[in-house]
């Protein structure tokens, strides 16, 4: 029972780590993209 609980607590340990690190990678790739459109539409 306990090594279930075990197994079943670092499988939700690992998908939490993996939805994380997937946010902070969309988030710097969307905000590489408006730097990008931003310089390309600047006035100067």
């Amino acid at each position: 029972m306990y090594v279930a609980m075990i197994m079943l607590s670092g499988l939700i340990s690992t998908m939490f780590v993996a939805s994380v690190a997937s946010t902070i990678s969309e988030l710097r790739r969307e905000q590489e993209g408006l730097r990008e459109f931003a310089r390309r539409h600047s006035a100067f």
